[in-house]
């Protein structure tokens, strides 16, 4: 059970945090766009609460743990777990009966919608199970039994994605009864969005009744550990619950500033932009934005973080051991992965947006289409302030991370409060605030960092190359799509556009050879350049 590792893990984790995103694409099609709104609205909240109060909880619990362990200090590990269930429970319970006490008010406060109150019920409870989840997964990944923790994930997810549409079919039918007496359609939404989450709730019981089970199945060899403690200082419970006020916390307030922009800039979107009037407009502006748009968003970023993820340790370690070239040489690799794979993915969805609309939900409305092009567009950004991150975390440059963190979230915040007030510009200041952050963290970056990378001129050149490269191939996309693909399904428009469009830019990145073999083997998905150099025997 312990042959893994916990870098394992966090690749399981991306898996299944895109396969989530796929659920929630899948629900907004059932569910049509007003049924996306209520629901995306509520996991966005979801997520805003979680990145404070959990999402980084187990990689924390799992590094202290295992520091322990490594003194023979089982039994502090065990009293530090309790520190952190205390906490967890805590924290998890006052803002569950915050949101069960005020519901009402909150709905109507945050997107000025009384019917979204049932969704946020359930989302208060998943607060504390998810923190409570993560918690314990930390602990027996600290404690080396991470195949446990794999199949809790994997057994969670699964659970989600059928109880999800089935608690979504099952509300829905009797929404559409409460709907005909109360003569209001919104209620069949909101009834199916509802039952979505009574799923997802569901489903995240299960996986953390599973990994308690998995507990008492190893409760023997984890007693048989705290026997063999020889440390002569034992830590107290309250020594755990210390370090999630100070350090926890910390790490909470700046996951919830990378996490919360969209879902900040879409609650003042509706308080300073919309006043009067039926709350539908923009119920549908959150489906299209939380239901569709984001979705898509998460899998692209997720997917490049599991092709990076390889390169995150490597790099850790040829800093840690000093190898300054090979790291540097990673770094750029890295870099030239987002402007050769990610830009070209990313911009070709962008341009493509209406027929992948289409795709999704079989309708493309104007502001839906616009709001994905964003979307796509900002996943490069967030991808690059990822790695960035990441970077700064590798370096240990964590005062300057929080600041960067901070000034760039504040910035965005006021561009937001300043567009939607005074310049007036509406739905798409909710992603070009979203935008701003990721652009000022990457600025801030390279303004403080680039003599660490010693960019070369060549190496600039490529990158150049690069994007110029992916976005001729984009505009390729939109041609073939303006003359030939609108006559077409949206499905055909989108294979007959992006195929050949893709297949010209590979063919242009390998001519002019902007990626070489040695460059291809640290770069994310560099393994397709590899064979592309290989067939032209390079």
């Amino acid at each position: 059970m312990k042959k893994m590792s916990s870098s394992a893990i966090d690749l399981f984790k991306y898996k299944m945090a895109a396969v989530g995103m796929v659920n929630i694409l899948v629900l907004s099609a059932m569910l049509g766009i007003q049924g996306a709104g209520y629901l995306g609205i509520s996991l966005g909240i979801l997520v805003f609460l979680v990145s404070f109060h959990s999402v980084w909880l187990s990689g924390m619990v799992a590094k202290y743990v295992r520091g322990r362990n490594a003194r023979n200090q089982y039994r502090s590990s065990r009293k530090f777990l309790k520190g952190v269930l205390i906490y967890v429970l805590s924290t998890g319970a006052l803002i569950c009966a915050a949101f069960l006490l005020f519901s009402d008010q909150l709905g109507s406060f945050l997107v000025r919608d009384i019917h979204i109150s049932i969704c946020l019920m359930v989302v208060s409870v998943l607060v504390p199970v998810m923190g409570v989840s993560e918690a314990v997964g930390g602990y027996l990944q600290g404690m080396g039994y991470y195949a446990p923790v794999r199949i809790f994930y994997l057994v969670r997810q699964v659970t989600v994605f059928a109880g999800s549409i089935a608690g979504m079919k099952f509300l829905e039918e009797y929404g559409e009864k409460v709907a005909k007496l109360k003569h209001n359609e919104a209620v069949t939404s909101v009834y199916g969005a509802f039952g979505s989450l009574l799923g997802v709730l569901a489903g995240a019981v299960t996986g953390l009744i599973l990994l308690l089970v998995f507990c008492l199945m190893l409760h023997g060899e984890l007693h048989s550990m705290r026997g063999r403690d020889s440390a002569k200082y034992q830590e107290s419970a309250f020594h755990g619950f210390r370090v999630m006020l100070s350090v926890g916390l910390m790490q909470g307030l700046r996951c919830m500033m990378l996490f919360s922009p969209l879902v900040l800039n879409y609650i003042l979107y509706i308080r300073l932009c919309k006043k009067e009037g039926d709350s539908a407009s923009w119920v549908r502006t959150g489906g299209f934005l939380f239901g569709e748009a984001v979705p898509v968003m998460a899998i692209l970023i997720l997917c490049f973080a599991v092709l990076n993820h390889r390169n995150y340790r490597q790099l850790a370690g040829h800093w840690k051991s000093e190898a300054y070239s090979q790291f540097r040489e990673r770094g750029v690799g890295m870099l030239l992965g987002v402007a050769v794979s990610a830009l070209p993915v990313c911009a070709g969805i962008a341009v493509m947006a209406e027929p992948v609309l289409k795709c999704l939900t079989k309708s493309a409305a104007k502001e839906g289409t616009g709001i994905l092009q964003y979307a796509a567009l900002g996943a490069v950004l967030l991808i690059l302030e990822m790695i960035l991150l990441r970077l700064m975390e590798i370096w240990n440059e964590k005062i300057y991370l929080y600041l960067t963190v901070l000034v760039s979230f504040g910035v965005q915040t006021a561009f937001v409060v300043t567009a939607l007030k005074a310049l007036d510009l509406g739905v798409m200041s909710i992603l070009w605030g979203m935008l701003l952050q990721a652009a000022l963290v990457i600025l801030f970056f390279f303004v403080k960092f680039s003599r660490r990378l010693k960019l070369s001129g060549n190496q600039l050149k490529k990158l150049v190359m690069a994007v110029i490269v992916a976005l001729a191939g984009a505009l390729i996309m939109l041609l073939i799509y303006q003359f030939a693909g609108k006559k077409l399904s949206a499905g055909a428009a989108v294979a007959v556009s992006m195929i050949p469009g893709f297949l010209l830019y590979l063919a242009a990145v390998t001519v002019l050879r902007i990626v070489s073999n040695k460059e291809a083997e640290v770069m994310p998905g560099g393994e397709l350049f590899l064979r592309l150099n290989g067939m032209l025997r390079r």
